[in-house]
């Protein structure tokens, strides 16, 4: 039997299609950073390199931890996740300086054809431009913060996994944006003095301040849903609101007062800082070593050159790669979504239990459906995971009953949880039946249910379609740029000797 304690750390949500993006954004910047230490340059060191890696790990820990798991039972989990994700991660990642790390590490045809052309398209540089302003991101760091705790937001991410995911996806991307000026990653320049990045910290501050002091100090209960789902430590929504509060408060306010301590000593100094060692005074470090793993396949790469032209290969391995990279990103996403779908359907007191039952809002269609049961001490609320829990289900009528199934933790994110599937065969109005043992105490909880006929349609692959659209959006751009310098090769004009 596993304690309270172990079933925590063991409640981990890994998401399949972030994990994948992850590694490959891993990959691709280890063998950016590898060929650019080949050809000798030293702006590079391996610091900023494991700072990239620690930076990514941040990201992964944020969205596959407990911390995502218990993301809808308490606060203060989802606050030390949004503080992952804007405080910890992005700020790693940038000082890994990752632009041309990630474009070198590319494959050439698509460095040389998608990349580096984006990177230089003005309509881009304009873009960048405006959103790393200083002004532009305090003012879009301040947006999404207010607005995404705001409760209509908030509400509206804890019951739908996939606006919890664009909420995500707000604050990691807004966050990058804000610590864009901070950091000031290579090859980038800065648009303010770097003395003037000490009162823009300080005004990030100030607006962390303002919010997380609302969830201190309010007097209330901020999100329904805190209110509703059961206490599982013991503290209550209020306080944990206060928690999240605090947490949010001193992490945030050490993330921003840091920095702004470094910059001033940087900018009291008066000898200016030393340039780096070149690349080949550099010491060795056990990175270093997979330069040297590397070696072997250049000979196989010379062959392959000898036998191939250089452009037809770097097409032939770009379409390779790309399509091993889309189809696998494709087929993560597609996997079904975790329990953030599921709501809190029954909780009810009877005997020596206390037993909440969470499933899939609404009227559930006939076939398989799958149920977390979280069984806690009528008396202290303590979460019992010594507990047997069986589930079967009636139709009206007595017309047709499932065999009970025997619920367990092996299957569920939350180890809390247990969790149990039911196949039913035909609509109708069913009741379920909540069979709870321990030792000799036991007791039954009754849940009705409305199961309806699937809806008929197409189940459209969205991720496969999504990466159609990017094919071919990726087509176009080659086809305009390559008929666009055709064209201006055409009208140039042929000069004449006389």
């Amino acid at each position: 039997m596993q304690s309270i304690g172990q079933a925590v750390l063991l409640s981990w949500s890994i998401p399949p299609a972030a994990t994948f993006a992850l590694a490959l954004t891993a990959l691709v910047y280890l063998r950016g950073w590898m060929l650019l230490r080949q050809a000798g340059l030293p702006y590079l060191p391996t610091w900023r390199t494991a700072s990239f890696l620690l930076g990514l790990l941040a990201l992964w820990v944020a969205l596959a931890s407990p911390f995502d798991t218990f993301s809808g039972f308490l606060l203060t989990a989802h606050m030390l996740q949004h503080m992952m994700l804007m405080m910890v991660a992005p700020p790693l990642l940038l000082l890994g300086a990752p632009l041309v790390p990630l474009v070198r590490g590319l494959p050439v045809f698509a460095a040389r054809e998608f990349a580096g052309p984006f990177l230089n398209w003005p309509i881009a540089n304009r873009a960048g431009s405006f959103l790393t302003h200083p002004i532009v991101a305090l003012f879009l760091m301040g947006l999404t913060m207010f607005s995404w705790h705001m409760p209509v937001l908030y509400e509206l991410a804890l019951a739908s996994s996939s606006w919890h995911e664009v909420e995500h996806a707000c604050f990691f991307l807004t966050s990058l944006i804000f610590w864009w000026p901070v950091v000031q990653p290579w090859p980038s320049r800065a648009r303010w003095p770097r003395w003037a990045i000490i009162p823009y910290l300080l005004m990030g501050d100030l607006q962390n301040t303002i919010l997380s002091a609302s969830f201190v100090f309010l007097d209330r209960v901020l999100y329904p849903s805190y209110a509703a789902v059961p206490r599982l430590f013991g503290f209550s929504a209020q306080q944990d609101q206060a928690a999240a509060g605090a947490i949010m408060w001193v992490l945030g306010s050490m993330a921003f007062m840091v920095p702004a301590v470094v910059i001033a000593l940087q900018c009291l100094q008066t000898r200016r800082p030393q340039a780096e060692t070149p690349a080949r005074r550099r010491e060795a470090t056990s990175l270093d070593t997979l330069l040297l793993v590397a070696r072997p396949f250049a000979s196989v790469n010379q062959y392959l050159r000898r036998r191939w032209n250089s452009t037809r290969m770097e097409v032939v391995s770009f379409l390779l790669l790309f399509i091993l990279a889309g189809v696998g990103l494709a087929h993560f996403a597609s996997a079904p979504s975790d329990d953030d779908d599921q709501t809190l359907r029954l909780h009810h007191r009877s005997g020596p239990f206390e037993v909440s039952v969470f499933a899939p809002p609404g009227d559930l269609e006939s076939g398989p459906a799958s149920f977390n049961i979280l069984v806690q001490d009528a008396k202290g609320a303590a979460v019992l995971t010594d507990v047997n829990v069986h589930l079967s289900a009636q139709l009206a009528n007595n017309e047709r009953q499932l065999a009970a199934v025997l619920a367990g933790n092996e299957n569920s994110e939350n180890k809390l949880l247990q969790t149990a599937e039911l196949d039913f065969p035909s609509d109708g109005e069913w009741t379920l039946d909540i069979a709870v043992q321990q030792g000799s105490n036991s007791d039954h909880f009754s849940l009705p249910l409305r199961v309806v006929k699937p809806e008929e349609g197409i189940a459209w692959p969205w991720p496969y379609l999504v990466l159609l659209a990017f094919s071919l959006i990726l087509l176009s751009a080659y086809l305009w740029r390559h008929r666009s310098a055709k064209a201006a090769r055409v009208e140039q004009p042929v000069s004449t000797i006389d």
